[in-house]
């Protein structure tokens, strides 16, 4: 499947401007746009553009083809709708403690939920299939899909820090079934799942997001996604069609996706060059026949059709999109993600994080009581977080001290549910839902994991197989089929076995146990 959404969300107030009457214009306006391409869109309202009517008699003139559901972002005229005190600094306040449904009792996120569908009820006659936000914690989520029904949700792409939200280490793209104990993680199976597909948002540089920043993580990130908002990337048509190019190149195994669209917020002058031209070059790959544009709703229906549980996906990324010469894998699958650079003749690996079904997010039974929020799983490196501006972390192909140097090429094929990368005849590395396998032909080569210490994580060489991690008082364990742990000056390094490194990733408690 490859697919394309286009979803516009919409507020009814901008207090960071002094006159916030262009938002139903900006509606208007992306709607007019939609309907000369004769787009199908979504378009979810946050409840104070919901209850007004301006915004509903937009979507009556200009929405016929749009799907509408639900924004969640908490704002005032929805607390006082459910007698909860309003604790924001303005009608609709972003801090995650207000703005947010974490920052809300569980009891209280229900209310919120219910009088918002209820409303929505009352004004269109029926209950709205789709709800989206930066983030739903697992209860709201939970809640929505087994009360009503909801067939898709979306959330916010990884960033660190920007606009206060970090989500890091999820489902890098594409769609999921989160867990029922942390909405960022993938469910390990159908048991433990929230039974509703979650896409992921904006479009991120497959390349580029991922370092900015890089060695300042105390810094938010700045954007380089799809947006039309964004001059460096979502504004300019070569960075668009080189990320179309590269999500839509055939590799994506179960789910090639990218959302276009944008909040009203920043308002059409902002956005309309951009999103006009992504608009011609979307109408362009239409018409060739091999992306299909649809809802978010009927992505989601689809997406459930085909797949029971989480399915591998990935973004091979073989052109830079900033016409450089990087290039990048991230593979995902229910078990695990992880990313691969290459970066003049060096390839890293620059992330892997494990998806993990008991690392509980912490928003399940308890509130968000400051302006940002948190939502992670369980690293084995983290490239961005884990550097300074003198080291950079990620996992190292090393004979002795010195960087394999790999040359040119650098190839990956997709096939079924797995990536194999090559470069030449000298590494090979094949990602499997399950199973990670690195053979490598230069003599005594070591995977060494580079990394700056921070007091939130903490690695130990348990046996020669076994790596434990403790990440925020989590403590996971890394076993090794092929290879062997080793602690090296304060970090760990793998040691191959006749030539191969294999990362056993089965995502089940039961298999953890008995390894």
């Amino acid at each position: 499947m490859q697919i394309v959404n286009i979803i516009n969300f919409v507020r009814a107030a901008e207090p960071r401007v002094e006159d916030d009457s262009f938002l139903p214009y900006t509606l208007e306006e992306e709607l007019k746009l939609c309907e000369h391409y004769d787009f199908p869109s979504t378009v979810l309202l946050q409840y104070d553009a919901l209850i007004k009517p301006e915004y509903t008699d937009i979507l009556c003139r200009h929405g016929k083809k749009a799907e509408i559901g639900l924004w969640f972002e908490i704002v005032e005229p929805l607390a006082k709708a459910c007698d909860i005190p309003w604790r924001g600094r303005f009608s609709w306040d972003w801090h995650s403690d207000v703005g947010f449904l974490i920052g809300y009792t569980t009891e209280e996120r229900k209310k919120l939920i219910d009088r918002a569908f209820d409303r929505f009820k009352e004004i269109f006659g029926y209950y709205p299939a789709v709800a989206g936000s930066w983030h739903i914690d697992a209860f709201s989520l939970r809640y929505m899909r087994e009360k009503y029904h909801i067939v898709a949700s979306c959330n916010c792409k990884d960033q660190y820090g920007t606009d206060g939200y970090t989500m890091w280490g999820g489902y890098w793209s594409g769609a999921y079934y989160p867990s029922v104990s942390n909405m960022f993680c993938p469910a390990a199976d159908e048991t433990e799942q929230i039974d509703v597909p979650v896409f992921r948002m904006l479009g991120s540089d497959p390349i580029h997001q991922y370092d900015l920043g890089l060695g300042a993580p105390e810094k938010a990130q700045a954007v380089i996604s799809l947006e039309p908002v964004y001059g460096n990337s979502g504004a300019t048509r070569q960075w668009v069609n080189n990320f179309f190019d590269v999500v839509f190149n055939g590799k994506g195994l179960a789910l090639s996706y990218a959302q276009m669209g944008q909040e009203n917020s920043f308002g059409w002058d902002k956005i309309r060059d951009g999103l006009t031209m992504q608009m011609e070059e979307l109408q362009k790959r239409l018409k060739k026949g091999d992306i299909q544009l649809l809802t978010l709703g009927e992505a989601g229906k689809l997406f459930r059709e085909a797949y029971k549980i989480t399915p591998a996906s990935a973004v091979c990324a073989d052109k830079d999109t900033l016409g450089g010469n990087l290039k990048t894998v991230w593979y995902m699958s229910r078990c695990y993600r992880v990313n691969f650079l290459y970066d003049n003749k060096t390839i890293r690996l620059r992330d892997f994080f494990l998806f993990r079904s008991d690392f509980r997010e912490k928003y399940l039974d308890r509130t968000e009581d400051t302006p940002v929020c948190f939502f992670s799983n369980v690293p084995l490196t983290d490239g961005f977080r884990f550097s300074d501006r003198t080291k950079t972390a990620g996992g190292y192909f090393r004979a002795g001290e010195d960087n394999i140097p790999f040359g040119n090429s650098f190839i990956s094929e997709a096939d079924n549910d797995t990536v194999t990368l090559k470069s030449g005849s000298d590494l090979s590395i094949t990602a499997a839902p399950e199973q990670l396998t690195i053979e490598c032909a230069v003599p005594d080569f070591t995977l060494h994991f580079s990394y700056v210490p921070r007091e939130y994580v903490r690695y130990t060489v348990i046996s020669p197989e076994q790596l434990d991690i403790l990440y925020y008082g989590h403590k996971e364990s890394v076993f090794l089929a092929a290879g062997f742990f080793r602690a090296a000056a304060e970090e760990f390094e793998i040691v191959p076995e006749n030539g191969s490194i294999i990362f056993e990733c089965q995502a089940t408690t039961e298999f953890r146990e008995n390894s």
